[in-house]
């Protein structure tokens, strides 16, 4: 069922930038394939649509992408370098037009503060958010690529693919194909019958990294429901190991205030 939210709060700074073109008529109206394209186009068009309208992205009477930034806080198990960690107070932060992330956590047992950030092509790390930090620069890659693993960044990207994006049919399951040029990685999305993610397979510099989705839901809270779904679940392999085992314990999905000021040290750092 088409979601149309006029309530969606984010701020004034936001308004005006993050536009999904996915077409114009469609299912009985708005959305969807546009009157004259070529099959393949209509076809492309309307998958790219319903991904982003059974999520909850497309806000107001025109529909368009209204999701620039979120939170989610979880519990569960990651890959900290190279040790397995349990987190305590593991936060993240994703603003995907300003192509950042930031996540802040603790292991269990150790009072070390973890902030690990990505801008754009630039990664660091951080003694607490926004200050102390210290270049990254190997990390770069890997956690940009994160952030358009993400539902609505894959979506976003999958848009961005034009022409380019290719829709096959694969075990009775819509299957999406398309290349971020930026990080030479090759991208793999397997659709459920409702059109909301729930593989993603990413291979960059000859890595396989495959991200599962379980229970989608609008985890903002009772009281702050905003209708944009995002999976409860998160499982991340790398090489047969798992390196992300986490579960939701709530989000923020009405675009929160999220920045990440370049630390002067990381901008001097060679790329």
């Amino acid at each position: 069922m088409r979601r149309i939210h006029w309530g969606l709060g984010f701020g004034i700074w936001f308004l005006g930038f993050c536009v999904l073109t996915v077409g114009a008529q469609g299912r009985g109206g708005r959305g969807g394939a546009r009157a004259g394209g070529t099959p393949e186009e209509n076809a492309r068009r309307q998958v790219l649509y319903d991904m982003a309208d059974t999520i909850g992205m497309l806000r107001n009477p025109n529909e368009v992408d209204r999701i620039g930034s979120m939170n989610y806080w979880a519990n569960g198990t990651i890959m900290s370098g190279t040790q397995s960690c349990k987190v305590v107070d593991y936060k993240a932060s994703v603003n995907w037009i300003h192509k950042g992330m930031r996540v802040d956590y603790k292991c269990d047992g150790s009072p070390q503060r973890h902030v690990e950030v990505v801008s754009e092509d630039l990664a660091w790390n951080e003694t607490e958010p926004g200050k102390g930090g210290t270049p990254a620069p190997m990390a770069a890659k890997e956690r940009a690529l994160f952030i358009w693993t993400l539902p609505a960044g894959a979506i976003k990207m999958a848009n961005a693919a034009g022409a380019a994006l290719k829709v096959t049919m694969e075990n009775g399951k819509t299957v999406l194909s398309y290349t971020i040029a930026s990080l030479g990685a090759d991208m793999k999305l397997i659709l459920t019958k409702d059109s909301r993610i729930e593989q993603v397979e990413s291979r960059m510099g000859g890595v396989t990294t495959v991200t599962t989705f379980e229970e989608y839901g609008d985890w903002n809270g009772a009281d702050y429901l905003s209708d944009v779904m995002f999976p409860k679940h998160i499982v991340q392999k790398r090489g047969g190991t798992t390196v992300m085992d986490l579960t939701l314990t709530k989000t923020n999905t009405y675009n929160p205030y999220v920045i990440f000021p370049v630390p002067e040290t990381v901008k001097a750092t060679p790329r």
